[in-house]
C-alpha cells in the first residue's frame, strides 16, 4: 500500500505542468491518472495555490517522504506527503520555481479488503488445485498399484493344495516389480520343495516304521503258532531283538535329523576333525576287512578344528565312510584326502564302485531315499545317513556334495569352516 501511495503521489507531481498564462503559473493535469473514489489528495503550489484535490484533507504533520496514519470520519487512512520543485523555463534568465506539495491518502480498509480477496482467491485456487491433484494422484496410484494388487491376489491363492504361482503380466512390465515377482516365485518354489520333502519324510518314516513293526509282529506271531524247543525260542527272540535294534536305530536317526533341522543356533562346541575321522576309520575297519576293502587317508601336518561336537563329527565321517564301503567293490580302495586352509577344511571321500545314476543324484540327500524303489532290507541302511550328513554340514555352516568321478566311482566332498588352532593344555 505504501508503495502505491508513493507511486500515485509521484504521478500527481508529474502531472503539474505550466499553465497557459504569461505569469509562469502551473496547473494540474490529472486526466491520465486513475484515482479511486475513496482516495483523498491535494496538490498545492507555493503554499497557497491549490492545483487539485479530492475529498476532505485532514490536518496532520507534513513530514516529506513519509507515511502518516490519520483517521478520516472514523476510518483509518494512510497518507503520503511528497514535496518537490517545478521550474518554468529553466533555461531562461526569468525562470520561475514553484514549490509543490502533494498529499495523497487511501483508506486502510481497502487494502485489507484487497488482501482478503487475494487470500480468498489463492485459497480457493489452492483447494481446487489440491483437489485436482488428489484426484490425479488417486488415479495414478490406483493405476500403478494395480500390478501390486494383482501380484498380492495371485500370491494369496497359494495354499497347501495349490503351489502354482505365476506373476501377472502387468507386474512384469514394471522394472521395479520384477525382482519382487521373481523373489516370490523362487520363495514359493522353495516352500513347495520343503513342504513336499516334509510330506515325503512323514510318509517314508511311517512306511519304514510300519515295515519294521510288521516284521517284529510276524516274528512274534510265528513263535506262538506252535510249541517250539528252547533253541528255537532263543533263535526267534534273537531275530526279534535284531529287528528291534534296527527299529531303534531308525528312530534314533530320525531324532538326530529332527534335532539338527530344528536347531537355529550355530554349533557352540568344537572338535579336531582328524581325530573323529581316524576314529570312524577304526570303527569301520572290521567291515572293511570283511569286504577286503582298504581305507587310505592323506596325512595332514596341522590339526583341523571345526565348529561341531566330536560325536557329530564322528557320525558325519562314519556315515560317509560306511556308505562308501557299501558301494565299494571287493579288493578295492577308498581314498580320503584332506585340505586345510585358514578359512576351511575340505574332506574328499572317493570309492571305485559303479558310481551313482544321474537320475538319483538330485535326491541323494532326501530322507529315506536309497535309489531302490523296492525298499528291500538287503539294499542297506534306512536312507537317513546322507540326510543326517547334510544336516550336520549345514548346522556347522558347511556344505556337502556327491559327484561321479570321471574315471570310476563316486566322490563325496565336505567343506566346513575352520576354527583357529586351539591350545591342548
Amino acid at each position: 500500500m505504501d508503495a502505491n501511495l508513493r507511486a500515485t503521489s509521484n504521478a500527481l507531481f508529474g502531472a503539474v505542468q505550466e499553465a497557459d498564462t504569461e505569469n509562469g503559473s502551473v496547473k494540474l493535469d490529472a486526466r491520465g491518472i486513475a484515482i479511486p473514489e475513496q482516495a483523498i489528495y491535494s496538490v498545492i503550489a507555493d503554499d497557497k495555490q491549490t492545483l487539485g484535490s479530492q475529498g476532505d484533507m485532514p490536518a496532520f504533520p507534513q513530514n516529506p517522504a513519509s507515511v502518516a496514519k490519520v483517521r478520516v470520519h472514523r476510518r483509518p487512512y494512510r497518507f503520503y506527503t511528497l514535496q518537490g520543485q517545478r521550474t518554468i523555463d529553466p533555461q531562461s534568465p526569468r525562470a520561475i520555481v514553484h514549490h509543490v506539495v502533494v498529499r495523497y491518502g487511501m483508506p486502510e480498509g481497502r487494502t485489507w479488503h484487497a488482501v482478503f480477496e487475494a487470500t480468498r482467491f489463492f485459497a480457493i485456487a489452492t483447494i481446487a488445485l489440491l483437489g485436482i491433484t488428489a484426484l490425479c494422484l488417486s488415479w495414478l496410484v490406483q493405476r500403478f498399484l494395480l500390478p501390486i494388487r494383482e501380484l498380492a491376489e495371485e500370491a494369496d491363492r497359494i495354499d497347501t493344495e495349490r503351489w502354482a504361482f505365476l506373476a501377472p503380466e502387468s507386474s512384469r512390465h514394471f522394472t521395479e516389480l520384477q525382482p519382487l515377482a521373481s523373489a516370490i516365485e523362487k520363495t514359493v518354489a522353495r516352500l513347495h520343495r520343503s513342504f513336499e520333502q516334509q510330506r515325503r519324510f512323514t510318509s517314508d518314516a511311517a512306511h519304514e516304521l510300519k515295515t519294521d513293526l510288521a516284521i517284529i509282529k510276524s516274528s512274534v506271531q510265528l513263535l506262538g503258532l506252535r510249541q517250539r524247543t528252547v533253541e528255537e525260542y532263543q533263535s526267534g527272540l534273537a531275530s526279534v531283538t535284531q529287528d528291534i535294534a534296527r527299529l531303534e536305530a531308525t528312530v534314533g536317526k530320525m531324532l538326530t535329523l529332527a534335532r539338527l533341522e530344528q536347531s537355529a543356533q550355530a554349533e557352540t562346541e568344537s572338535c579336531e576333525l582328524l581325530e573323529a575321522l581316524d576314529e570312524s576309520i577304526q570303527q569301520a575297519r572290521a567291515f572293511a576287512e570283511l569286504k577286503d576293502v582298504s581305507v587310505t587317508r592323506q596325512n595332514l601336518s596341522t590339526p583341523a578344528f571345526i565348529a561341531m561336537a566330536h560325536e557329530d563329527a564322528l557320525l558325519l565321517c562314519s556315515n560317509i565312510l560306511m556308505n562308501a564301503l557299501q558301494h565299494a567293490p571287493e579288493a578295492s580302495t577308498i581314498e580320503v584326502s584332506i585340505e586345510h586352509t585358514d578359512a576351511s577344511v575340505s574332506m574328499r571321500f572317493r570309492d571305485y564302485g559303479p558310481g551313482i545314476l544321474e537320475a538319483d543324484l538330485p535326491y541323494l540327500f532326501d530322507p529315506f531315499y536309497r535309489g531302490d524303489a523296492s525298499r528291500s532290507r538287503k539294499s542297506g541302511g534306512t536312507g537317513l545317513g546322507l540326510s543326517i550328513c547334510k544336516a550336520l554340514c549345514i548346522h556347522a555352516g558347511g556344505t556337502i556334495c556327491i559327484t561321479n568321478h570321471k574315471d570310476a566311482g563316486a566322490v563325496v566332498t565336505v567343506i566346513l569352516p575352520s576354527l583357529p588352532i586351539q591350545s591342548t593344555t
